[in-house]
C-alpha cells in the first residue's frame, strides 16, 4: 500500500518523465529543469531508500544535482540501454570513461539483445 501510494503520479495519463533530444546540442529535459548532454558528468538510477522508488540523478558539470522521479516505471536495463543509445556518443570524454566504467556490455547483450553501435558525430 505504501510503494503504490508513492507511484500513484506516475500513472497519471500522458506523464512524461523526460524527453532526450538526441543530437551534438543535446539535451535532457524533464518536468522542472533542462540539462545540456555536454553537461553531464555523470548519470545513474538510485533507489530512494525512504520509499523505494527509483531516481534518475544527473549530475552536471557546475555541481547541480538533478534528480527525476521514474515511479518506478523504468526499468534498470531499459535505463542503462536508454543512457547507452541516446546519451551516451554526445556526452564528454570523460563522462563516456565514467559510463563506461559503470555499464556492462556483455550482461546487456545477453538480458536485453543491445549491442552498442558505434555513432559518428557529425
Amino acid at each position: 500500500m505504501y510503494i503504490t501510494l508513492w507511484s500513484l503520479p506516475g500513472f497519471i495519463p500522458g506523464k512524461v518523465l523526460l524527453k532526450i533530444v538526441p543530437r551534438e546540442n543535446g539535451t535532457v529535459i524533464a518536468p522542472k529543469c533542462l540539462v545540456l548532454i555536454k553537461n553531464i558528468q555523470n548519470i545513474d538510477l538510485i533507489r530512494n531508500p525512504l520509499n523505494l522508488i527509483n531516481d534518475i540523478v544527473i549530475e552536471t558539470f557546475d555541481d547541480k544535482k538533478i534528480k527525476i522521479r521514474t515511479y518506478n516505471l523504468l526499468d534498470d536495463g531499459d535505463f542503462l540501454v536508454i543512457v547507452d543509445q541516446y546519451i551516451f556518443p554526445y556526452m564528454t570524454d570523460n563522462a563516456r570513461k565514467v559510463w563506461d566504467r559503470k555499464i556492462d556490455l556483455d550482461k546487456l547483450r545477453e538480458e536485453d539483445n543491445y549491442v552498442r553501435q558505434e555513432h559518428r558525430i557529425e
